[in-house]
């Protein structure tokens, strides 16, 4: 595939919101299309209706299903600029002076195809760069799809709460009016039991109030974890498969979700 023919062809595969190859992509009633990372965090991010980050037309549904097509389309738009780009003297095995073309999965190391038989590899199971690089992203998106549902429980909850906490406030506000009210209708020495019954009342609500914020404040930092956890995961997606793959090398913490 020549250049203008490859830019063309990623042109039409990529996301106009990220502007990266489009990564576990849906289409909108409107018919435009945007990975669904992207387009969560958009919709979730504005203040207006949900709508078409490009045409602004508000779409009927909102729980789309992966374009299986598109996803493997920019697979192949993907593995086809992968394929344009030089090789870097990081991908030339020293040793054989070969480029490093397979993923050694066990020991999340690449190699050269002489140094895939060498006894110390052999048993182990290799695949082409591009393919172990996908198969990473698929595991990424299972896992960030996993991590928006937990997210989304996550805000119902804190709604909940800070219902709770609103409800209580009023409920404390109420009393306090009824209490007035009942020692208006008796003599006036019994004031300051008025007094110190409203003081006991409103130590009370103070200390509820401060646990029932202090579960809010502590769901609302887990939530904003979660979605950062989710933006990271989505750039990571979106590197390049070398980088993809020295990522989950280097970084253990990437084959293993967080737990709230």
């Amino acid at each position: 595939m020549d250049s203008d023919t490859l830019q063309v062809f990623q042109s039409e595969l990529t996301c106009s919101i990220c502007m990266n190859c489009f990564l576990d992509p849906v289409t909108i009633d409107c018919g435009h299309s945007f990975c669904r990372p992207c387009l969560s965090l958009c919709w979730e991010e504005s203040q207006t209706p949900r709508s078409c980050p490009e045409c602004r037309e508000i779409p009927e549904w909102s729980d789309f299903k992966t374009n299986i097509a598109l996803k493997r389309l920019a697979s192949l738009a993907r593995q086809a600029r992968a394929d344009h780009d030089h090789s870097s003297e990081e991908q030339i095995c020293v040793t054989h002076q070969e480029a490093k073309g397979l993923f050694c999965e066990a020991d999340q190391t690449l190699l050269c195809g002489p140094c895939s038989e060498r006894p110390e590899h052999a048993a182990h199971s290799h695949s082409p760069i591009h393919r172990a690089a996908e198969e990473s992203r698929e595991k990424l998106v299972k896992r960030m799809r996993t991590l928006w549902k937990l997210r989304e429980e996550m805000k119902i909850s804190l709604n909940q709460e800070a219902n709770k906490t609103q409800s209580f406030e009023n409920y404390v506000a109420l009393r306090k009016a009824m209490i007035t009210v009942q020692y208006q209708r008796i003599p006036l020495l019994l004031h300051e039991d008025e007094k110190m019954h409203l003081e006991a009342l409103e130590q009370e609500a103070k200390e509820i109030c401060q646990q029932l914020k202090g579960s809010v404040f502590t769901m609302t930092e887990q939530a904003e974890s979660m979605r950062e956890r989710y933006r990271e995961l989505t750039e990571m997606c979106h590197k390049p498969d070398m980088e993809l793959l020295q990522v989950r090398k280097e970084d253990p913490s990437s084959e293993r979700e967080t737990v709230f």
